[in-house]
């Protein structure tokens, strides 16, 4: 009876001994193992990346274009204005010349206004293409890398050690790509403001208070945009900082990740 009970308490032991190590050795269902859970929070965080990334280089391109537009504009206008100035110099200095050939010969000055017209359209559009290139060019190499790593990270093929070394150099740039972007808000906020000061001096013009009370409300219009567009961008990089920094945490299962899929 005693061996009886000893052999019944030898198998209870084994048959613990047996289940405490498969639980030791295979992980539950439904578990992630670590170095791939490391490894999807730091594609995570590299598709959050590459997102403030996106917006901003294409805020950046959108406000180069708007100057490169204003630019060729500008262009247009003062080679027309050159041409009507030119018509008042010949009047100054040889007496009236042009206005008496006008008079003389009806509907020159339209042609005359036609071809200055037909002259600065051209120029304003050459400016236009030019400043653009001009302006754009420098955030165009960076933006076809970035939609190259967007798509190596979409199709689940980031095994190479460039796409570190791009993200890398892409984080770098986007430091500039703050400042500058900080740059364009507060001049939003001031044409906000100059907007609102000209509508309100529009509206009060007969007013002996007009001017004073318009250029209040234009200040007032000014910082409280400037405040808002501040504020924004601070929680831009405040999540920019967060995202990073969760990648530079996991930087290191990243590389191994590279490594075994090299392997």
């Amino acid at each position: 009876m005693i061996l009886g009970n000893h052999g019944y308490v030898l198998g209870v032991r084994k048959s613990f001994i047996s289940q405490v190590g498969q639980r030791c050795l295979v992980p539950h269902l439904g578990e992630t193992p670590e170095p791939e859970k490391a490894r999807d929070e730091v594609f995570s965080s590299l598709s959050e990346i590459f997102g403030c990334m996106e917006r901003l280089v294409n805020y950046l391109i959108c406000k180069r274009r708007d100057e490169a537009r204003w630019l060729g504009v500008l262009t247009a206008v003062l080679t027309w204005s050159f041409g009507v100035i030119g018509v008042v110099i010949v009047n100054f200095l040889v007496y009236n010349y042009a206005t008496k050939y006008f008079i003389e010969h009806p509907g020159s000055n339209i042609i005359y206004f036609a071809l200055l017209l037909a002259l600065s359209l051209p120029t304003g559009l050459i400016a236009y293409f030019y400043a653009k290139k001009q302006y754009v060019e420098k955030y165009t190499p960076w933006k076809k890398t970035l939609n190259e790593l967007q798509k190596t990270l979409a199709e689940n093929k980031a095994k190479e050690r460039s796409v570190l070394d791009s993200t890398l150099q892409l984080m770098d740039r986007t430091s500039e790509w703050f400042s500058e972007t900080i740059k364009y808000k507060r001049e939003e906020a001031l044409i906000y403001g100059i907007v609102a000061f000209l509508i309100t001096a529009f509206i009060s013009a007969y007013s002996s208070l007009g001017l004073p009370v318009a250029l209040l409300i234009g200040v007032v219009v000014w910082l409280y945009f400037r405040y808002e567009k501040q504020k924004e961008i601070a929680q831009q990089v405040k999540m920019y900082k967060g995202w990073r920094k969760k990648f530079e945490e996991g930087k290191e299962s990243f590389l191994e990740s590279i490594m075994e899929g090299r392997a």
